[in-house]
């Protein structure tokens, strides 16, 4: 039977309240206690990988948070790559062993992590992940991924290590080189989310390549609009899409809606492909009176 692995803190809860319940799902003895370790990319070091390339600055760093308690039954961590392939497939292999001594950061020779799994360098599409087995002192592994279950210890998320929120794997997406050229143009967008198609221009600022303006947007949803325009922020480092509120239009009169009033996009997430310059853009669309959650878009150059 396949085993179940838990953290500690799980076991320990799932002892409090098995007194309430006749049955346990699965039997108690095949219950291995593990240890959470939180792993997370070391700030300054780079956060994408670049295609056929090996050179660069990649690090991170490994840490035991506090909530965890006793681990003396552990013996050591084994650094764990997780390669999910262009065709969707997915593998792995153990990149460091013997790791012992907490908080450790590690320098990761991507030339070695490659040949880990036969190949010679990353390529586009590709998206590698770092997280960690524990080895225990009676010869068990409690593995941080596995094929069947996907990634350990992600019920721990909640949990607060230096102020933020657990993280159980680091992630390097495989990207192309920057190009300013590619960031900015005539784009068409589209949302299945919010139902809605149709063509902007992305403007960069003048003073700083990885922060673009949406330049029509309002127009493109059959509204006057105010004159501002939605910022997109790209991280230098992850490619990742953050923004700031941007207040679109005073009021939706124009849809028929007049007592709804301040009209705003609040950008919650996303990435930008600097491959083929499109852009992946989760926003929060609400007004004063409420909202409409979040909503996917994609932005592609024409």
């Amino acid at each position: 039977m396949k085993k179940i692995y838990l953290a500690f803190i799980a076991l320990s809860l799932l002892i409090i309240t098995s007194g309430c319940n006749k049955e346990l799902p699965f039997p108690i003895d095949e219950v291995k206690r593990g240890v959470l370790i939180d792993i997370v990319r070391v700030d300054g070091s780079d956060g994408v990988l670049l295609d056929g390339i090996t050179t660069g600055n990649y690090k991170v760093k490994l840490s035991v948070p506090a909530n965890q308690g006793d681990y003396s039954f552990m013996s050591k961590v084994q650094l764990l790559a997780v390669l999910q392939q262009v065709d969707g497939s997915w593998t792995s292999a153990v990149v460091v062993d013997n790791i012992t001594g907490f908080p450790k950061e590690i320098q990761i020779d991507v030339a070695d992590l490659y040949s880990k799994f036969q190949l010679a360098a990353p390529s586009v599409g590709e998206i590698m992940y770092l997280t960690t087995n524990t080895v225990l002192k009676d010869g068990s592994i409690v593995p941080g991924w596995t094929e069947l279950a996907g990634f350990n210890n992600k019920a721990f998320s909640g949990w607060q290590v230096d102020g933020r929120a657990y993280s159980y794997n680091v992630r390097y997406p495989v990207a192309c080189a920057f190009n300013e050229a590619l960031t900015k143009g005539a784009y068409s967008f589209e949302s299945a989310d919010w139902q809605v198609a149709g063509d902007v221009t992305l403007e960069a600022d003048p003073a700083d390549p990885f922060k673009l303006y949406i330049a029509g947007y309002p127009q493109a949803e059959g509204l006057t609009g105010n004159g501002n325009k939605i910022q997109l922020i790209i991280d230098p480092v992850t490619y990742e899409i953050s923004g700031p509120a941007v207040v679109l239009a005073s009021n939706l009169a124009e849809w028929g809606l007049a007592a709804y009033t301040n009209y705003t996009y609040q950008v919650v997430g996303g990435s930008y492909n600097t491959c083929d310059g499109s852009y992946n853009v989760v926003f929060k669309i609400y007004v004063d009176q409420g909202g409409w959650g979040n909503n996917s878009f994609t932005f592609t150059r024409k």
